[in-house]
């Protein structure tokens, strides 16, 4: 199957303000499956010594979509809509 890349930044666009921390978290809890990285459409997650790690700039590239946090079974990430008025808008053609 052939690898379907979209660059994320002719689709997506930030609104000004400050979105806040609205992905948290707990390396504790994370067991190293490597889902996130999976489902992660804009490349925010990697693998680095058995744990997941989320991108330091995460907020300007995320898409919002919680994907991460629905498929994290030990429930290490923890996820809540940026502030109103903040956040992404996502345009299509």
């Amino acid at each position: 199957m052939e690898e379907f890349k979209i660059d994320i930044k002719k689709v997506v666009f930030h609104k000004e303000g400050d979105t806040g921390d609205f992905i948290n978290y707990d390396v504790e809890k994370c067991d190293g499956c490597g889902m996130c990285v999976k489902v992660c459409s804009a490349g925010l997650w990697s693998l680095k010594d058995g744990k997941a790690r989320l991108a330091p700039r995460y907020g300007e590239l995320c898409l919002e979509c919680a994907a991460c946090w629905e498929i994290c079974v030990p429930e290490a990430i923890d996820f809540s809509y940026p502030a109103s008025g903040s956040g992404v808008t996502i345009k299509y053609g």
